[in-house]
């Protein structure tokens, strides 16, 4: 388990990252402060400019004049939400990082509840399943299909395995710092490790407000790539929670296509064919399981 802290030592370091949000990050960071200055914590804000065209850069600018402890960095191009976090997380000064969007979708106010667990939790992650929780329509299909297949995939139910509020040691996310992609699915795949290495989370129940100004999520391709972070997850810590499944997939297909062979008193290509797939499927899964567990990752 990764080192705990005493709550009067608590040092906190809350990353934003930020694309134009010219409408929202000036409230944002003032409700972060509040709530921390309220608790009595040290802190600091690092405000990470990911290539905003808007005037983002410019508030920005202001803010860290009006308060000793916002940072602002700039990217010059629009990297990515992944990219922005692990720009803050290697500039960070604490060893508690907390994290959340510029947007005003979160309820900052609950980062004085989630103080309470990180002492004696690796990681506190709020789940936007509050009474005023406002997830848009069309993004509600793909969470429910990506909970549910991350669950399976770590034997354990996920209720929100990419929010994007939560404290957690800096220790874990440097742990796991090759496996962060630049892209949305930086949580995700936060969250996935931090269950696979058994670490420990506590899940807070939060609000979620509609959102100022446009959202950057692309449905289509970020559900994609989020699938895709799940499977290589999947692939590199529990291959067989993928290639069991596929075997039996496959075998079933050999099994009736045998069945039809039989009364056709013939021995067909396909069913030859459905039966070296069965194999081979089982066997590269077998060999990753095998290659994962001689690379021991979870028992550094």
């Amino acid at each position: 388990m990764v080192e705990t802290f005493k709550k009067r030592d608590l040092k906190i370091s809350v990353v934003i990252p930020c694309y134009n949000e010219e409408d929202s990050i000036e409230t944002t960071i003032k409700e972060i402060s509040e709530v921390f200055n309220f608790a009595g914590i040290i802190y600091e804000i690092l405000v990470i400019n990911d290539g905003s065209t808007d005037n983002t850069l410019k508030i920005l600018k202001k803010i860290e004049n009006n308060y000793d402890n916002v940072r602002v960095f700039c990217h010059d191009f629009n990297f990515g939400y992944g990219a922005s976090l692990k720009t803050g997380i290697k500039n960070s000064r604490f060893d508690i990082i907390g994290i959340t969007d510029s947007d005003g979708t979160y309820p900052h106010k609950e980062f004085q509840e989630f103080i309470k667990y990180i002492e004696d939790y690796d990681m506190v992650v709020g789940i936007r399943t509050g009474k005023k929780s406002k997830i848009p329509l069309l993004r509600k299909p793909a969470k429910w299909f990506l909970n549910h297949f991350a669950s399976f995939i770590v034997r354990r139910k996920i209720r929100d395995v990419n929010s994007g509020m939560r404290l957690f040691k800096k220790e874990l996310a440097l742990k796991y710092w090759r496996l962060f992609p630049d892209g949305f699915s930086f949580t995700t795949t936060l969250t996935l490790s931090s269950i696979m290495g058994k670490h420990r989370i506590k899940e807070i129940e939060i609000d979620y407000f509609k959102r100022k100004g446009k959202s950057k999520i692309k449905p289509l391709s970020d559900t994609y790539n989020f699938f895709l972070i799940i499977l290589r997850m999947a692939m590199m810590f529990n291959p067989l929670r993928i290639f069991v499944p596929l075997f039996i997939f496959f075998m079933f297909l050999t099994l009736v296509s045998i069945g039809r062979d039989i009364y056709n008193l013939n021995l067909s290509d396909t069913t030859v064919i459905l039966f070296i797939f069965s194999f081979l499927t089982l066997m590269i899964g077998l060999i990753a399981d095998m290659l994962i567990r001689l690379w021991g990752f979870f028992d550094k």
